[in-house]
């Protein structure tokens, strides 16, 4: 587990009497601190390089896209896994690549405020190079639901249905990997998760189905992977699940916040970087939305179960009116809408149903996923 230190000014490796300044590059087992030409030489001879990321941390991804660039000058084609797009987007990803779509576009085909909801501006400049180069971009995520779904009720809650959506081998008997999650969930904050082995299982069906695209998606290429530090930690989490499935070599790259103390073997590399004020997440509302051409609302195409809507009693067909009095006409005002209220508890949604105007008062709740 990464821990916090008091002085934010280096990252520490648990053993080794020296800290680490920002933009070193440091290989922790040894406290060998690398040029970005040292490191690119060994990341070349592997087939999957995973660089991590805090997602709120405009910093990590500019690492990525310097590894990225890179990795590409010296490879030529590659492929771009990345965990903030569910893998049953990939068609719209792929018109992405082909230069097909807008920005605007590319937001509602992958339905961003509700599977990622991260701050789009932090992923823009990856995602320009990926159209610029007309890389492949494949989506890696599991829809969110089912991941929430089984940290509630476990595993085999799942629907037929649903088991098809998530990989078809999940491996939760990985003792390390179990106690380093179990950390994370007894520092979570959720009426909801009170099962550990549910939301131990939640974990690794996010792991190894995302492994198992990689996997899918391998290969004779290279693939560099975009993923949360928490999913490629220790490799157990991702790297390790894929490399069952392929055999493919591989190297893990994971920037770190100055402020941290980290363990050796957390990753082959880390690049230590700057502490950045977190970018608000905007919490998922529950619903999937589309234009509708006369500009009066936009349509609700599809409530998730249990979510804040669904518990709001927002139904499919109803019609999204405004949003805490803000009239919506298209997608990108709801978007708007929504990153404008400074992470309120609560909105109020004016719908139409039937004929029926209707104002709803939904309530917000965190996710259970973490970086």
């Amino acid at each position: 587990m990464l821990q916090k230190l008091r002085t934010p000014t280096q990252v520490r490796i648990k053993g080794l009497p020296a800290g680490f300044e920002i933009g070193a590059i440091v290989r922790p087992e040894t406290g060998d601190v690398l040029s970005f030409d040292q490191l690119l030489a060994d990341l070349e001879t592997a087939r999957i390089v995973y660089v991590g990321e805090t997602h709120t941390n405009e910093t990590h991804h500019y690492v990525q896209l310097k590894i990225l660039k890179a990795l590409f000058e010296r490879w030529g084609d590659t492929s771009v896994g990345m965990e903030m797009f569910e893998a049953s987007y990939q068609d719209v990803l792929d018109q992405w690549s082909r230069d097909l779509l807008d920005e605007a576009s590319l937001l509602e085909g992958v339905d961003w405020e509700n599977t990622w909801t991260f701050d789009f501006s932090l992923y823009r400049p990856i995602l320009d190079f990926i159209r610029m180069e007309s890389l492949t971009v494949v989506g890696l995520n599991v829809p969110g639901a089912i991941v929430d779904k089984v940290a509630r009720e476990g595993l085999d809650s799942l629907s037929e249905e649903e088991r098809g959506r998530i990989a078809r081998e999940i491996d939760t008997s990985h003792e390390r990997h179990r106690a380093y999650v179990k950390e994370v969930f007894e520092r979570h904050e959720s009426d909801d998760l009170k099962e550990f082995n549910f939301f131990y299982e939640a974990q690794c069906v996010w792991d190894d189905s995302m492994a198992q695209t990689i996997a899918e998606a391998l290969n004779n290429n290279r693939v560099v992977v975009l993923a949360g530090n928490g999913h490629i930690a220790y490799k157990f989490g991702i790297p390790d699940r894929a490399y069952g499935r392929t055999r493919a070599s591989f190297r893990t790259v994971m920037p770190v916040a100055v402020g941290t103390e980290v363990e050796s073997d957390v990753a082959d590399y880390i690049w230590v970087t700057h502490r950045q004020m977190p970018r608000p997440r905007r919490p998922v509302v529950g619903i999937r939305l589309e234009a509708m051409d006369n500009g009066k609302g936009v349509l609700i195409k599809g409530v998730i179960e249990k979510s804040p809507a669904a518990l709001a009693g927002i139904k499919a067909q109803d019609i999204l009116l405004a949003v805490d009095g803000r009239p919506i006409t298209s997608l990108m005002d709801v978007h708007k809408a929504m990153a404008g209220a400074k992470r309120a508890p609560t909105h109020v949604f004016r719908i139409e149903r039937q004929g029926e105007t209707l104002e709803l008062t939904i309530r917000l709740k965190k996710r259970t996923q973490h970086d």
